[in-house]
């Protein structure tokens, strides 16, 4: 196998699965802005009651059962199974300052719990699942926004058709009226299957610990350059030259670009012939969303017995989610949404913010082409750029689609992908 020099542009998820990837085989560089690697992967640790705990406030949950390829990594990095904590996620909707909730969902692990009673939300839920399990099989078009979706079986008035909008709207940190303009698609794909029980999967040294264990498996052929993002991208005949944000030039035989769509797009501004990427990349947009970690029941119904795994206050305009950690971890801290609220957490002990991508039609569009790998292409794009639905399984198999273009016979690809087909088979 001829080894090739690659840069791989952002150290989060999809970046260092690709690094790790061609480790074993291939020059790689790679260039992250931030001071540290993991991108949306951020952990915290703090101790309560002389115990500590490792909390995530970025990336936190992964639904195993739909993760081989993540599973596989995990296990690569050498997370042990005892550290993957997996949970049933319920869910309560509800206005702030009010002690009845305007949705509960059913929990199979406590009966006692009280759920809403007309069901009018859970069978829209239901409904809406379904159709998103049929669009996902038939590989249906992202460009059914939600609010046509909705509007074509349930009325406008009807009260579930806001809670249906709640949920993504504080996934994506939108209101509830730009939640409605986004893929039904892609929203549909974040809910449980129809014939399924919410579960979710923590890792319990967090998912920082992932990053880190991805890291220790690189080679020396892996060269990492921390707090120096790309700058510049040059043709250098073949190849490309990069220049990195102090001043210093790479040369590579082929680029990944695992870099928000505007950071991206300011990278290529003066690369001939990358016109068409660039009309797409534009048509990404982002939200800003900040998480708290806190110990105070700040975001949580006033009525305890609706406490759940997942807590959206809706009101007007917006949504916000608190999540908790008694269901997993069998403790009161809480990690909650903090850019619309009145007042922060009386208890906070951490904070940080993110950029989420809203997956509308335009943007689903755009991600389908930037993933689009041709013969002989040498510069690439992954991770939300690439992937409508965004999850580290789909960062993950957008790194596994670069690195088979780029090395197909890699050992650890192959590995990877026999290690997928036979849970595809047995399942």
């Amino acid at each position: 196998m001829t080894a090739v020099r690659v840069g791989i542009a952002g150290g989060g998820i999809a970046g260092l699965t690709l690094a790790w990837l061609l480790a074993e085989d291939h020059e790689v560089l790679v260039l992250e802005e931030q001071p540290r690697l993991g991108g949306n992967a951020e952990s915290v640790r703090t101790t309560l009651h002389g115990k500590t705990y490792v909390i995530d406030l970025g990336v936190r949950e992964t639904p195993l059962e739909a993760s081989p390829v993540w599973r596989h990594m995990a296990a690569a990095a050498g997370i042990p199974a005892e550290d993957l904590v997996e949970t049933t996620s319920s869910r309560v909707v509800f206005r702030e300052h009010e002690r009845s909730a305007l949705w509960v969902s059913a929990d199979p692990t406590d009966m006692t719990r009280p759920v809403t009673p007309d069901g009018q939300t859970d069978q829209a839920m239901a409904r809406l699942a379904q159709q998103s399990a049929r669009w996902q099989e038939q590989g249906a078009s992202w460009d059914l926004t939600l609010d046509e979706a909705l509007n074509d079986w349930l009325p406008r008035s009807f009260p579930a058709q806001r809670l249906l909008c709640a949920l993504p709207a504080s996934l994506y940190g939108c209101t509830l009226d730009e939640a409605r303009q986004l893929s039904a698609r892609a929203v549909g794909a974040t809910l449980t299957p129809p014939d399924g029980v919410p579960r979710t999967t923590y890792l319990r040294s967090g998912a920082a610990s992932l990053i880190h264990g991805l890291a220790a498996g690189f080679s020396r052929s892996v060269r990492m350059r921390l707090s120096t993002g790309l700058r510049t991208v040059r043709q250098a005949g073949a190849g490309f030259e990069l220049v990195d944000g102090a001043g210093a030039v790479h040369r590579v035989d082929a680029l990944a670009l695992a870099l928000p769509a505007d950071r991206a797009l300011a990278v290529l501004s003066g690369l001939v012939g990358t016109g068409a990427w660039q009309t797409a990349l534009g048509c990404i947009a982002y939200r800003n969303v900040t998480y708290a970690l806190h110990r105070d029941p700040y975001g949580m119904p006033e009525n305890r017995r609706l406490w759940s795994a997942s807590n959206t206050t809706v009101d007007e305009y917006r949504s916000q989610t608190t999540t908790w950690y008694g269901p997993s971890l069998g403790v009161d801290l809480f990690v909650s949404q903090v850019d619309h609220r009145s007042a922060p957490p009386r208890e906070q002990l951490a904070r940080s913010s993110f950029r989420a991508t809203l997956p509308t039609p335009a943007a689903c569009r755009a991600r389908q082409r930037l993933g689009e790998i041709e013969a002989g292409q040498r510069l690439l794009f992954l991770g939300h750029c690439t992937t409508p639905v965004e999850t580290q399984e789909a960062a993950m198999r957008s790194a596994m689609a670069v690195a088979h273009h780029l090395a197909p016979r890699g050992a650890r690809l192959r590995r990877l992908r026999n290690h997928v087909e036979a849970i595809n088979d047995g399942s």
